[in-house]
């Protein structure tokens, strides 16, 4: 996950250079980002209350919102501050089953992943497209729903959540961009659940 996430970032920035080229205009001088994001999810069972199947989520869909305002430069970089807060679902259902004439109900298991991910970045290019490389430490939960066979929830608490990535802005209008972002998520692990790493990929609009 980690090499993805620098070849991810990597990749962000080259791709966005020839935009960068088309004024001297620095990035910003802030932004706001709405964009549609998937992300793996937690496949741990412990993470879940009781199982009847093996069937848990593996990736989930939802919404990455945020914002940043860019303050001044280190050598050819604009420095930026803000954050994003990702909400990500997740579902499955385990079919039921028959064994020796007697019916097994089968499990829908939910599971929603939320993260707040304050960010330092660092931009490069101009006002009409640039890249950026970004971490920051913030917070993530996560919680499940078990229902039809042995219902129950699961709660992870509110965790220490580490995010580092990058991506890239163009602007096909004066105030509104395509932005992607690719970014890594680490949630410190609890009291019986183990640490949670991620690999998260958003696509939408920004506007200034």
């Amino acid at each position: 996950m980690l090499r993805a996430a620098a070849w991810g970032a990597a990749t962000a920035i080259l791709i966005a250079v020839p935009a960068a080229g088309q004024t001297t205009s620095p990035p910003g001088p802030w932004v706001l980002d709405v964009r549609g994001v998937t992300s793996a999810v937690p496949t741990d069972a412990s993470f879940y209350p009781t199982l009847t199947s093996t069937v848990v989520p593996s990736r989930g869909f939802g919404a990455d919102v945020g914002g940043h305002v860019y303050l001044f430069d280190v050598g050819p970089a604009r420095v930026g501050l803000g954050g994003g807060v990702m909400f990500v679902r997740a579902t499955t259902t385990a079919p039921a089953s028959t064994q020796e004439g007697s019916a097994t109900v089968g499990q829908r298991l939910s599971l929603t992943m939320r993260v707040i991910a304050p960010q330092i970045s660092f931009n490069f290019g101009s006002r009409d497209g640039w890249s950026y490389l970004s971490a920051g430490l913030g917070i993530g939960s996560v919680n499940t729903e078990a229902t039809d066979a042995s219902p129950g929830t699961e709660e992870s608490g509110l965790r220490r959540s580490l995010n580092f990535g990058g991506g890239a802005r163009w602007f096909i209008k004066p105030r509104v961009a395509f932005s992607i972002d690719l970014r890594a998520h680490q949630m410190a692990g609890g009291d019986v659940t183990p640490r949670v790493s991620v690999f998260a990929v958003s696509a939408g609009m920004s506007i200034r």
